[in-house]
């Protein structure tokens, strides 16, 4: 049986938790067309009849900007490739040299395996306009295979976990078969009103928010699990914003979250919101460790 760690890494909205998706045939990783959408690695796990890949979901990496925050999702992303016995990197079907700087990270990990997958190959109808990236990216001289995929239509995933496959240590499983997160559903669950904030809001909200869950109650969750959350944002403006017009985008944030979270914890859910103003939180060290993003 062989089994191993796989970084997902890339820029942002290259397509990185839709592929994870994808492959686990299931909605662990949130996603949505803003970046900065995953801010923690997330351990994604599918279990064939002769290996066990696990997927390190990652956020996307930035190289322009350089704040606390960004920062501290660069550190996640690269710690995640350092780990891992196999980096899955991915780009889309065009050329831009905002992958340099990504490009120079993977060449300091030296002979680890590396795989590029050039993904949304469904947005060009010409395939010819694929080759000058293809061979662009085969001139580096750093992958082991160059795979044309589409995440979102499910188009070349055979050949990517068959190419993956290769590259995985052979070892016992690493987690259980039945297994395919090794996330807590209480960071689920914040990932998925996170997920329906980036929906239903105007833009410049989902930069300056996150989701904290106070309390998770279980004790009848054969019945009803009672769900506590809270949204902090940075300005007070945001947060006329997130409750909306007589508290109208704050039910329509709840109620839309509610249907995910009972699909995913498999029992009806009272879920709870609050939205508070915590300004400056992203160059807040002492809060970005109790969020999971400094150490």
């Amino acid at each position: 049986m062989k089994s191993g760690l796989i970084a997902v890494i890339g820029r942002p909205n290259v397509g990185k938790s839709t592929l994870l998706n994808r492959l686990i045939s299931e909605k662990l990783a949130i996603v949505s067309p803003k970046p900065q959408t995953t801010w923690q690695r997330l351990h994604g796990i599918l279990t064939t009849g002769d290996a066990q890949f696990v997927f390190i979901d990652t956020p996307g990496i930035e190289t322009e900007r350089t704040s606390g925050f960004i920062a501290a999702l660069k550190k996640v992303a690269l710690s995640a490739m350092d780990d891992a016995d196999v980096v899955l990197h991915i780009v889309e079907p065009d050329l831009t040299s905002k992958e340099t700087a990504l490009i120079g990270d993977l060449r300091k990990l030296g002979d680890k395996p590396k795989v590029l997958l050039i993904n949304k190959i469904d947005t060009k109808k010409d395939k010819g306009q694929l080759l000058p990236v293809v061979k662009w990216y085969a001139d580096l001289a750093l992958y082991s295979a160059l795979l044309p995929a589409s995440a979102k239509t499910g188009d070349g995933m055979d050949l990517l976990l068959a190419e993956l496959e290769k590259h995985l240590p052979t070892e016992g499983m690493l987690y259980h078969a039945d297994m395919i997160t090794d996330r807590y559903e209480k960071e689920l669950v914040a990932d998925l009103i996170r997920e329906k904030l980036f929906s239903f809001t105007r833009e410049e909200v989902p930069y300056a928010s996150v989701c904290t869950i106070d309390k998770f109650d279980e004790s009848e969750r054969d019945r009803i699990i009672r769900i506590y959350a809270t949204i902090f944002v940075e300005k007070q403006s945001q947060k006329g914003i997130v409750i909306g017009a007589h508290g109208s985008m704050i039910k329509r944030i709840g109620a839309a979250a509610r249907l995910d979270i009972e699909r995913l914890l498999g029992t009806k859910v009272y879920l709870e919101l609050y939205v508070k103003v915590r300004q400056d939180w992203k160059k807040d060290r002492g809060f970005l460790r109790e969020i999971g993003l400094e150490r």
